[in-house]
């Protein structure tokens, strides 16, 4: 169910003097640096791998024409272009 990455339950404690809503925005503030809710969300539904690939290989197909495009162009600064090509190749 859970990929290799092992995932460590997020707790907060409260203090002396703490109300809810400070407690709520520390919790919020923990689970927005970990990226659960992200993770949670593209959980919601099963996706098939051969779909999953898909999904990445159109991205990556539309990010290949974007820098052909942007090669073409005179005023796009080069560290554009590097930035994209990096993302290419992750």
């Amino acid at each position: 169910m859970y990929n290799s990455k092992s995932i460590m339950p997020i707790v907060i404690k409260a203090q002396k003097g703490d109300n809810v809503r400070d407690l709520m925005r520390r919790f919020k503030k923990a689970t927005s640096t970990t990226d659960i809710v992200t993770m949670v969300k593209d959980r919601r539904y099963n996706i098939k791998q051969a779909q999953q690939r898909n999904v990445v290989n159109s991205q990556k197909r539309r990010l290949k024409k974007k820098v052909r495009s942007l090669k073409k162009m005179k005023n796009v600064p080069p560290r554009v272009i590097e930035y994209l090509t990096e993302r290419l190749s992750q």
